[in-house]
């Protein structure tokens, strides 16, 4: 499937006329970028894009899983667009009880060909000469599977800030915002537990553009619960439907993340990444591969 959507990209750039072309390049956003991925998901000019990104990744604690992000984004105008993903498990180890409620017994067991929540987003841009804007309001659609830590069970929603101003090779940027399900705050990284509940979420770092359009990124984030918050997890960590009514409870987390994406061709980008969080004491690492149907526009080369 991926051979195929590799050999058909670039029969269907071929099609495009001239004068779509320059339509589509006077709506070029300064800010075309989605957490799930690297840039591209989002397109930069007018129009459709669909992608494929393909990761495994490994978790501190349940090991290793692979999973299957297909996205379809659209780009209204040069400030506004719109996208859809939703991803699929083909592999993964979750936390179940195997035994009785009087008398659980919580076991690893691995699934094949499950679903995490849909995350169905608004995205807007603006610039000035002194700060970049992209707001994302995100909606998460309970298609996961919360008793396997996949899915928060309800519909969820976040608002998300992205502030930053790009500094010859190196873009500083910060982070805030609101909402009710950590899922949906840096869906890069998929960890093991979805907390559902009122929280906040910072982030702070900056990227660095690197030689041949490849990039790296490093930040540190706070996720801060609001208020009483219910955790669905596949940890052993004793978060299995916790409920507590004070703010240091299992939804709270921080730690660093950093990426690093690799373009190998206009319409495939290699990733990697990685995720420490301080409080739960869990690493996750992995890479990806990311197929773009239509390409960002060409950039001079960094040497």
């Amino acid at each position: 499937m991926l051979l195929l959507f590799a050999y058909l990209v670039p029969m269907g750039r071929a099609q495009a006329t001239p004068g779509a072309e320059s339509d589509e390049l006077a709506a070029i956003s300064a800010a075309a970028s989605n957490d799930s991925g690297p840039a591209g998901i989002i397109p930069s000019t007018r129009g459709f894009n669909a992608t494929l990104g393909t990761s495994s990744q490994h978790d501190s604690t349940n090991g290793w899983s692979s999973i299957l992000n297909p996205n379809v984004a659209y780009r209204l105008n040069q400030h506004f667009s719109v996208d859809v993903g939703v991803p699929l498990y083909g592999y993964i180890k979750v936390y179940r009880n195997t035994g009785t409620a009087a008398k659980p017994v919580n076991t690893y067991a691995s699934r094949n060909g499950v679903f995490g929540d849909t995350a169905l987003s608004l995205q807007g841009s603006a610039s000035a000469p002194w700060l970049d804007y992209n707001g994302i309001i995100t909606m998460g659609l309970p298609s996961g599977n919360s008793g396997y830590g996949l899915g928060a069970g309800q519909v969820t929603y976040s608002i998300n800030n992205h502030f930053e101003k790009t500094l010859r090779l190196l873009t500083p940027d910060i982070e805030l915002g609101v909402g009710d399900s950590s899922n949906l705050v840096d869906q890069r990284v998929l960890k093991s537990y979805v907390a559902v509940g009122p929280l906040a979420h910072f982030q702070a770092g900056m990227s660095l553009d690197l030689p041949f359009n490849a990039s790296l990124e490093a930040d540190a984030y706070e996720e801060l619960p609001l208020a009483k918050d219910l955790v669905y997890s596949t940890t052993g960590k004793g978060k299995k439907k916790v409920t507590t009514a004070t703010n240091e409870d299992p939804g709270e987390d921080n730690g660093f993340l950093a990426s690093l994406d690799i373009p190998l061709s206009r319409h495939v980008t290699l990733s990697g990444f990685y995720s420490r969080s301080l409080r739960d004491h869990d690493d996750i690492a992995g890479f990806s591969l990311t197929l773009l149907a239509k390409a960002p526009p060409r950039a001079a080369p960094i040497h």
